[in-house]
């Protein structure tokens, strides 16, 4: 199957003293728990921009017959997340890339209970406001992929790109019910989800990360 290369995500794919040589041992290591198929009949539960794992161990512990597909070009996160596998931890799979990749090649259908999206790179320079992941392409993309009655959780902490979430999930409304649309529902620290390390850093900095939940219409 061809990839479509139009929608792109952009960010590093490693850490600034990583070389050629050890680049290429590190996706060999995360080669070995790639995610290589996807089946409808299967509870899927996609983590997009997984960053250092904390939210996909979290996802494999609280749904543990679920695969998690943790997605993220991150090479440095993957190998922390494979760090925290044990013999416990066996519904975890990587994708090292853009989750592009994975939607452009799989055929069309409802494959995902619930899509995560914790702290997306938030861009926020103007000139660079177009590499934001949420947008509104992006819902109407991911809704073709979502079960029925799935859900897709969002985690932020930059006010300008709250903004065009919300923005962007009204002008999806007739795809998707926000659950916690009023404002009093939707602060993070009100859930039992993971203090993963861009949420402590928000915190730290004085930002109060948001949290929405969206259902499938």
């Amino acid at each position: 199957m061809n990839i479509n290369f139009k929608n792109r995500i952009y960010g590093r794919t490693k850490g600034r003293n990583c070389n050629r040589n050890k680049n290429n041992e590190l996706i060999s290591k995360i080669e070995q728990y790639k995610i290589t198929a996807l089946n409808k009949s299967d509870k899927n539960i996609l983590d997009i921009g997984s960053g250092y794992g904390e939210t996909s161990l979290f996802l494999s512990k609280t749904y543990p017959n679920s695969k998690i597909i943790a997605c993220d070009k991150y090479i440095d996160g993957h190998l922390n997340l494979i760090k925290k596998f044990n013999n416990k931890i066996n519904n975890i799979f990587i994708h090292n890339g853009n989750v592009y990749d994975i939607l452009d090649n799989l055929k069309k259908g409802k494959y995902f209970d619930s899509i995560w999206i914790m702290f997306p790179d938030p861009w926020p320079k103007n000139k660079h406001k177009k590499r934001r992941l949420i947008n509104d392409n992006f819902f109407s993309i991911i809704s073709d992929f979502i079960k029925d009655n799935g859900n897709i959780f969002i985690a932020s902490d930059l006010l300008n790109y709250n903004a065009q979430i919300i923005s962007s999930i009204y002008k999806n409304r007739h795809l998707f019910t926000w659950e916690n649309q009023f404002k009093i529902y939707y602060n993070y620290k009100d859930y039992l989800i993971p203090e993963t390390k861009y949420f402590k850093k928000a915190v730290k900095s004085g930002r109060n990360p948001f949290f929405i939940t969206l259902k499938k219409i």
